[in-house]
């Protein structure tokens, strides 16, 4: 059998070549909205706080209400010597229903305990996808500088490759010492060393991002860096969430006591039955019978309970009360010194872009012009540039990062 050739019959369109040609499909670019939005739909830890919320809500609908009522059913005073229920008048078959009510206002306040749960369920909620957020753009922010690092060290790379290149040149020929060329081999080597840890790092950062990601880690980044929404002009500590969440926490506690207050008071417990009797041996008809019964309880021993459960609720009231207090001052003290921070990296970049980058381009500018003795100091101040900008992309990210713990605090427009 003839071998079948590799070659595209005579005639064959390019369009037909490339209709049974395999697709390569380009990965798609890894913005950061895109992996804010693939970690939000994705992550196990909202969709952990969105059930929450959801119980706590089918929790709040029923914790309002009266406990179910209880039917009774049974036989009332049979004579153990026959069991028969027609020797004895007071022998009888029962059914009845039971229904108990709490004490005082308890219902009311049990429902209201469970819809601040809901609240802080739902406050819970935004911590967590804030601090997914957050947590998100940090690592892609990370990566980002990484990819670019990576770029900017390759570049670096070339040009000491081309210095160690040159002054072996002129060490054959005589015109450079040894050491000197041993000296531009252990710069190259170190940079060598840097951009392989710059690569570890970068995939490192991807494993990372890869948790909430999935496959869409891998994808590239672009080679700009994203804005991200503005900031708010002032900080209400009581609109974060976590304190929102300590608030609910404190409501619900006192709540708690309040019920345990309600406890004081009786509880009741209504009972009504209907009792059949059968007819008499003599075949007599007997009458039936209705029970009615109130039963209350009577808290008479208040010391060792309703005191201490009390006091127990108290307490945890107390120590709610000053997680809240703690959670405003700890959330103000993370406020001031983001805001700090992010004012400080603002001053540093502005004297990167206006002075040093500037100065370091002019630099490498003037030694292209001829003003110097040889190649070797042009590429030299082509890496001092690259350094600087290296530099200013390092603090561009910590604004960046900076930047973000203040969203997260602050929180955002659209969200």
């Amino acid at each position: 059998m003839p071998a079948l050739s590799r070659k595209p019959p005579r005639g064959c369109s390019l369009f037909l070549l490339l209709a049974v040609s395999p697709v390569l499909h380009a990965a798609e670019t890894l913005t950061l909205a895109r992996a804010e939005d693939i970690a939000v739909a994705q992550a196990p830890g909202l969709s952990h706080h969105r059930t929450n919320v959801t119980a706590a809500s089918e929790r709040a609908v029923y914790e309002g209400r009266l406990p179910d009522p209880q039917l009774m059913i049974g036989a009332v005073n049979v004579p153990t010597d026959t069991f028969s229920l027609r020797q004895d008048d007071m022998t009888m078959q029962m059914i009845g229903i039971r229904q108990s009510i709490p004490p005082g206002d308890t219902l009311q306040l049990r429902e209201h305990r469970a819809q601040k749960e809901v609240s802080r369920e739902a406050a819970r909620l935004e911590v967590e996808r804030r601090t997914l957020i957050k947590r998100v753009r940090e690592l892609w922010l990370d990566l980002y500088l990484q990819e670019q690092s990576v770029h900017t060290m390759e570049t670096m790379r070339g040009l000491q490759a081309r210095a160690l290149a040159a002054m072996e040149g002129r060490y054959r020929a005589a015109q450079e010492p040894q050491q000197a060329v041993l000296r531009h081999r252990q710069m190259l080597a170190r940079l060598e060393e840097r951009l392989l840890m710059m690569q570890a790092q970068s995939a490192s950062l991807r494993a990372q991002l890869g948790r909430w990601l999935g496959e869409a880690s891998n994808d590239p980044v672009p080679r700009e860096l994203p804005t991200l929404p503005a900031l708010a002009t002032n900080f209400d500590v009581t609109r974060h969430p976590m304190w929102l969440a300590a608030q609910a926490g404190l409501d619900m506690a006192q709540a708690d006591v309040e019920i345990a207050r309600q406890e004081y008071k009786p509880g009741w417990m209504f009972d009504l039955s209907y009792g059949i009797r059968e007819s008499t041996p003599g075949g007599v008809q007997r009458s039936n019978m209705v029970t009615a019964l109130v039963t209350v309880d009577l808290p008479i021993f208040r010391e060792k309970r309703q005191d201490r459960r009390l006091a127990e609720k108290q307490s945890m009231e107390t120590a709610a009360r000053f997680e809240t207090d703690d959670m405003r001052w700890e959330l103000d003290s993370m406020y001031r010194a983001a805001r700090a921070e992010h004012e400080a990296l603002v001053a540093r970049v502005r004297v990167f872009e206006e002075q040093l980058v500037p100065n370091a381009r002019r630099e490498a500018q003037v030694t292209a012009a001829g003003f110097v003795r040889d190649a070797n100091e042009l590429r030299e101040a082509q890496m001092k540039a690259l350094d600087a900008e290296l530099d200013l992309m390092r603090l561009r990210v910590e604004l960046a990062k900076s930047h973000a713990q203040l969203l997260y605090l602050t929180g955002e427009s659209n969200s």
